[in-house]
């Protein structure tokens, strides 16, 4: 991408104009472009810029204008996506980039069109039945097997360090942007019914984009070789005391270095660690937070007491975690032709 594309669609993706006849000093002005900046997360700017591109070249091949879009010209956008047989959820997003765009300019989207609504109604109807991919929900059993592996991979510091995040991410229902994001200094620790438990601080998440912060409680496990608590020390006594990221890179020769991991190195260890235990399954970062809900609802602990440690504000959204083994599991249908057989 040129500078010049890239200062269009900044100009773009900026929600901030003055109101005519009005000159903020500037000073002032980029302040307040600054607060509008953050005020979306960086990710979805950037998932947002790449849409919109993809838009504006779409739109000068045919020979249309982007903006403002012609409701007529987004339709046939629509329709191009369908020949490409996209998934929905990137039709969305596509539309979601348009919209924002428009909007941050002050005018109506035309993804508000009747026309528009109709076309990707009818494509959500024509390609949204099919199955969506969904990665396995790593359960304690499966984590088990993934700690094994690494233990039997033998003793180096990046198996202690992966050892430890994928427990730690299971445990804190975390999320792996969370993951990546905590320090050292986020970690305190505490007594509770005569054993140490970790209380993590996370400072801000996915869902918490104003950083109010919230904190998860880290408890130890039954058995030493796979409890959170303990893997945890154990990487703390190898990476050191020092200020700085929790989880950090190591050289290929063993040394420990003191950038943090990113998102995809969560990914790719946990694809590491799937490897060396032999499981063919869909496993991925999220399947550890997919993991600890679907192990608490068959435990049969409470809603609240599972959205407290992952954070969920809605529960409709928490039960799209839960991973059912079979259609026979959690079924009325058990005791509906028997007398009382209900739970």
């Amino acid at each position: 991408m040129t500078g010049q594309n890239s200062d269009s669609v900044q100009n773009h993706m900026a929600v901030f104009e003055a109101p005519p006849k009005v000159t903020l000093p500037s000073s002032l002005r980029d302040t307040v472009l600054d607060l509008i900046e953050a005020s979306m997360a960086t990710a979805t700017r950037k998932a947002y810029g790449v849409q919109w591109r993809l838009f504006e070249t779409w739109c000068a091949s045919q020979g249309f204008s982007p903006f403002p879009a012609d409701p007529a010209v987004l339709a046939g956008y629509v329709g191009t996506l369908a020949q490409r047989e996209v998934s929905c959820s990137t039709v969305n997003k596509a539309l979601a980039a348009i919209a924002a765009v428009h909007r941050g300019k002050g005018l109506s989207s035309p993804t508000d069109d009747p026309r528009v609504k109709r076309v990707v109604r009818g494509y959500r109807r024509q390609h949204g039945t099919a199955a969506q991919h969904k990665a396995a929900a790593a359960t304690y059993d499966i984590l088990q097997l993934l700690l094994k592996a690494l233990r039997e991979n033998g003793d180096s510091l990046r198996n202690y360090r992966d050892a430890a995040l994928l427990s730690l991410g299971y445990a804190g229902a975390f999320r792996r942007s969370e993951l990546i994001s905590l320090d050292l200094i986020d970690l305190s620790w505490e007594i509770h019914d005569g054993e140490e438990v970790c209380i993590v601080r996370l400072r801000r998440s996915k869902t918490d984009q104003e950083g109010r912060g919230m904190v998860k409680a880290i408890f130890p496990g039954d058995e030493a070789e796979s409890c959170p608590v303990r893997l945890l020390k154990r990487w703390l006594d190898v990476r050191g005391r020092s200020d700085g990221p929790l989880f950090v890179r190591i050289r290929k020769g063993g040394q420990l270095q003191t950038t943090r991991l990113t998102a995809q190195s969560v990914r790719d260890e946990m694809l590491r660690a799937k490897q060396l235990a032999g499981l063919a399954m869909p496993l991925s970062a999220h399947s550890l937070r997919s993991g600890f809900v679907t192990n608490c609802v068959r435990q049969g602990w409470s809603e609240r007491s599972v959205m407290n440690q992952t954070g969920h504000r809605s529960s409709a959204t928490l039960r799209e975690y839960f991973q059912r083994q079979s259609v026979v599991e959690d079924n009325a249908a058990r005791g509906a032709c028997r007398r009382g057989q209900g739970s």
